[in-house]
């Protein structure tokens, strides 16, 4: 069957990731609530509400907001995220607001690390956490 056959294996998988193709670029700010991944180029902010993955033939320079941000590519700005990683082609440049960043064999970083920001697992909450639903889960208890 075909890509979008009724297989096993297809149903229950609903995952959406926004890629940014290999050849594109684009220059703007970009805010998803998926997973995003950039084989392109992308010269501007990205608020990520679940994970950033740069490919060893992606480029951004700019701000990114993430809960992850893996780089295997080309990274030149500021990061804040829970999780930072630097995979063995990323090359990483600027600053990085994070409590877990790990820099694989191979990958470089230049620039400053610093402690999440105060409040900053509050600014990466998904869609389920936020206030009015927090008051009617904690009233449901």
């Amino acid at each position: 069957m075909g890509f979008f056959g009724n297989h096993v294996a297809n149903q229950g998988k609903h995952t959406i990731t926004t890629v940014i193709a290999e050849g594109c670029v684009l220059n703007g700010n970009c805010r998803v609530n998926s997973d995003m991944q950039i084989d392109g180029e992308l010269e501007g902010n990205v608020e990520c509400k679940s994970t950033v993955i740069i490919s060893c033939s992606g480029k951004v320079v700019g701000e990114i907001t993430a809960d992850k941000v893996m780089i295997n590519g080309y990274f030149d700005g500021q990061i804040t995220a829970n999780i930072v990683e630097i995979l063995p082609q990323g090359k990483a440049h600027g600053v990085v607001f994070s409590d877990n960043l790990c820099i694989e064999r191979g990958g470089s970083f230049f620039g400053e690390t610093h402690a999440s920001k105060p409040g900053q697992q509050n600014l990466l909450l998904t869609d389920e956490l936020q206030p009015n639903n927090v008051a009617e889960l904690s009233q449901a208890k």
